[in-house]
Order: C-alpha cells, then structure tokens, then sequence
C-alpha cells in the first residue's frame, strides 16, 4: 500500500501551499483489471456539489467466456464552490488563491462541464476499490485530465506512470 501512494505522489505535483487536493469519500469496488471508458463532471442541484460520474468495464478481458459489464459509479468531492454566475466550480488554496476546477461548455446540443487546464482527477484502482482525488495548481499543466493509476506492475501502467511524470 505505502509503495501505490508512493507511485500517486509521484504523479501528483507538489507546490507548497499553492495547490489543493481534494479526495472523494465515496468508494466504489469494481473490476480488478478493468478499465475506465467513460466520464463527465456532473452538478447536483440540491446542493451544488462536483460529481465525478465514472463508468468502469472488463471489456478488456470480456470474451466467449466472460460477457462484457460495464458498472458506473459517482464521485463527490465535497469543500468545492459553485460559482453561479460563471457556470463554474472553484477551489481556494490555503492562501486564498482562487483555482478553476471545472466550467460549463455550452457545446450544442449537450452543454456539460469540463476540467480545466489546471485540473486533474487521478481514479487510483487497488484490487477492485476505486478512489477519487481531485488535484489542482493555479498553472495550466499538460496531459490527460484524467488518469487512472492501478496498483498492478503491468507494463501499460508503468508506461502511464512514466509519461505523466514526464509531462510535467
């Protein structure tokens, strides 16, 4: 366990009080080997929290023997602000700075919410269990908005890992 959160540090970019993590408290258990094929940010109206809507399948190894099942599972990540007027959810670091983490693109005819430039959400995946963190710095980083890190030392995750390192 101690060397899978030493691998997420690694992905993660350390900026002395000028970046904020959030972790989702909502777990979800899936697929061992699977792999996340969709996600969206959501709002919940009721109470204008950031929803990370994650579907996972085991189409990489569904076949003649094992059907394909895909599971979809939400992420909550609680402490974020929704900006009303802008469409958009943002952080505050613990000097006050203001982050964009997400903001509604009006793309006709689905209108849904992004991850900024600044933004990221790793789905870090330990023998089944799925967990959500929100990382954000005031700089645009590069790379994929979204990264899935699986405590297995396949070769496709070692890349992974390797790349997103190098991207920052």
């Amino acid at each position: 366990m101690k060397l899978f959160l030493a691998l997420l540090a690694l992905a993660v970019p350390v900026a002395s009080g000028q970046s904020v993590e959030i972790v989702s408290p909502n777990h979800a258990y899936t697929f061992a080997y699977g792999d996340a094929i969709l996600h969206q940010i959501e709002r919940d109206h009721l109470t204008n929290e950031m929803i990370a809507r994650v579907t996972f399948s085991n189409y990489p190894y569904a076949g003649d023997r094992e059907s394909r099942c895909d599971e979809t599972f939400d992420f909550v990540f609680p402490g974020l602000h929704f900006d009303a007027p802008r469409n958009e959810f943002v952080a505050r670091t613990r000097h006050q700075v203001r982050i964009p983490i997400a903001a509604l693109h009006p793309n006709f005819p689905y209108a849904g919410y992004k991850l900024e430039p600044n933004a990221k959400i790793f789905l870090a995946k330990r023998s089944g269990r799925v967990t959500a963190v929100l990382n954000a710095t005031p700089q645009p980083r590069d790379g994929g908005r979204w990264v899935q890190i699986d405590d297995n030392w396949s070769l496709q995750n070692l890349l992974a890992l390797g790349f997103e390192r190098l991207t920052h």
